[in-house]
């Protein structure tokens, strides 16, 4: 389990600097280090409830990946980094058509609708997003099983 721990949680925690959506439809590659940019401080101090969890996500699957190495129980960083990317995902769900007018699309996009979300950006999605997602969802499940399984 600490294997897996390790992986999930070093792929999380890289995908911050790693591409997640590239050109054309963004202009320049984006990653969350070049969106926070030097902003991060600020964010971190006066940023709402959702950058905590957006940032803090990358840290605690740093620390889980940290711990597995050494041989401490990760359990409870591997489910709380997990959980995150799920919790915003269901706020923003929730929120979708507030979130699509914040945006200013000049095209009409249903946010509820995830399968024409993919449609519209699949073909420009790239690693960061899987390794923050396959990491996020495989610490969710090991975190889950290592904190709340039978011992």
């Amino acid at each position: 389990m600490r294997f897996f721990i390790f992986l999930a949680g070093a792929a999380m925690a890289a995908s911050y600097v790693v591409t997640w959506v590239e050109p054309p439809f963004a202009g320049q590659e984006i990653s969350p280090s070049v969106l926070i940019g030097d902003r991060l401080q600020g964010l971190i101090t006066e940023g709402p409830w959702q950058a905590w969890v957006f940032l803090g996500g990358f840290a605690l699957a740093g620390l889980a990946a940290l711990l597995s190495l050494l041989g401490r129980g990760a359990g409870l960083f591997a489910f709380l980094a997990g959980a995150s990317p799920l919790v915003l995902c269901v706020h923003y769900y929730l929120r979708a058509e507030d979130v699509r007018a914040d945006f200013g699309l000049p095209f009409s996009v249903n946010f509820q609708d995830l399968g024409q979300v993919y449609d519209l950006l699949g073909d420009f999605i790239r690693a960061g997003f899987w390794m923050y997602t396959g990491g996020a969802a495989v610490l969710l499940l090991a975190g889950m099983i290592a904190t709340f399984g039978r011992r």
